[in-house]
């Protein structure tokens, strides 16, 4: 803390020596290099954290507006600013929005869940979420949730596909009885069998609460979803939650089989479930099934892990290993990952461009593409001891 409120104090002294300005204009320049250096440090990525706080003159006092996903950034800013006895009016939102009351939590009610960058749908779809894993509501727009999931992507699905939840109905939901949806896709059914009509539809990865009240009936187990419709799930397709998180996988080739399942489905921009994926979706949807929380996007998710090597050495990889593609570093600009891959052994990478596949980095294989050779930038290694990338079991949302 001593080392932040030197660096405010810097800034404000520098604003205040400069020459030719009013002392609103002084009050007006100091508070916004504040929020500048707040930015870069509470929200470096705005994907996953805001600090959107401007500064303006309102009637010759400083009026700060905006929002914050973390309450102390704001304590900070208002305590700097009344240290040195700039008045403000404050209006900045601190999320989650007070309007919401109690309902601050919820969980996904459909199988699979869109989320857009803005509340429309007509905005670009910027992931999606399964029914179950939980997630952060932060605020309302007329038909929509801004909301993180546990990889703390903030983004925007209709109301319509989400049950809000309180503190107290969060940790009820924790304690209780829970199964992981394990097959391909599946259906939950009203009677418990396969001829009666379907109350909802399964991907795998959905989680669903055990329903007690009834009894699990045969190959059905009794369960109950997010927005409380009630109905059997085949028993062979699910697994106890609990069980199934502390068993996270370290073998390269258990992911390797769950890469390989989904050959041939299709591309989707924003796509993150068993139904479409896009390149980062794919990787993070892999992981997921064996346990692990990926980060959502390839410029995310290269930021963990550890680094084994930035160009192809075959001697040096292991399955499951990623590698990452895009812009390599300039003068003028940053590397950057724009697509992603996951590591098969034997040259071979399996991906999502345009459908799953598989590529090789062998020149003399046919599923060999210079294009990839030219574009690795690093290759990762997540299967390791260290504490990225983070366990469901690890979670705090899920118990």
């Amino acid at each position: 803390m001593k080392s932040k409120s030197a660096r405010f104090c810097f800034l404000i002294l520098t604003a205040l020596l400069v020459t030719g300005c009013t002392p609103d204009t002084r009050h007006l320049e100091t508070a916004r290099s504040l929020i500048d250096s707040l930015q870069n440090h509470w929200a470096p990525d705005t994907r996953v954290a805001l600090f959107s706080v401007e500064a303006s003159d309102q009637n010759g006092q400083l009026l700060l507006t905006g929002l914050s996903t973390d309450n102390e950034s704001v304590i900070q800013l208002k305590s700097a600013l009344k240290k040195h006895q700039i008045e403000f009016t404050d209006s900045i939102l601190v999320l989650p929005d007070p309007a919401l009351g109690e309902h601050t939590w919820g969980l996904i009610t459909l199988s699979v869940a869109n989320i857009r960058y803005k509340p429309s749908q007509t905005a670009e779809m910027a992931t999606q979420a399964l029914m179950g894993p939980p997630v952060r509501i932060l605020r309302k727009k007329d038909d929509y949730y801004l909301i993180q999931p546990p990889d703390h992507y903030i983004a925007w699905p209709e109301t319509a596909s989400l049950s809000p939840k309180t503190a107290t109905e969060m940790t009820r939901w924790k304690s209780a009885d829970r199964v992981i949806f394990i097959a391909d896709f599946g259906l939950v059914y009203c009677s418990p069998n396969r001829n009666s009509n379907p109350v909802s539809d399964l991907v795998a990865g959905t989680i669903l609460e055990i329903d007690h009240s009834k009894n699990s009936i045969g190959k059905f187990v009794a369960v109950r979803l997010p927005d409380s419709r009630e109905g059997f799930v085949e028993a062979e397709q699910c697994r106890d939650l609990t069980i199934w998180s502390t068993q996270a996988t370290t073998s390269g080739i258990a992911l390797e089989t769950t890469a390989r399942l989904y050959m041939g489905r299709p591309y989707l921009w924003g796509g993150t479930s068993p139904k479409a994926f896009d390149c980062s979706g794919f990787t993070k949807t892999v992981y997921y099934h064996h346990g692990y929380i990926l980060p959502r996007d390839a410029s995310q998710q290269i930021s963990e892990g550890i680094l084994i090597t930035t160009q192809y050495q075959s001697e040096l990889l292991q399955v499951g290993d990623l590698l990452f593609f895009g812009r390599k570093a300039t003068p003028e600009k940053p590397e950057r990952a724009t697509h992603v891959g996951l590591y098969i052994g034997d040259s071979y990478f399996n991906h999502c461009s345009g459908l799953v596949k598989i590529n090789s980095f062998d020149s003399t294989n046919a599923l060999f593409k210079q294009n990839y050779i030219d574009n690795l930038l690093q290759i990762k290694r997540f299967l390791t001891d260290s504490d990225q990338p983070q366990r469901v079991a690890d979670h705090p949302w899920y118990f």
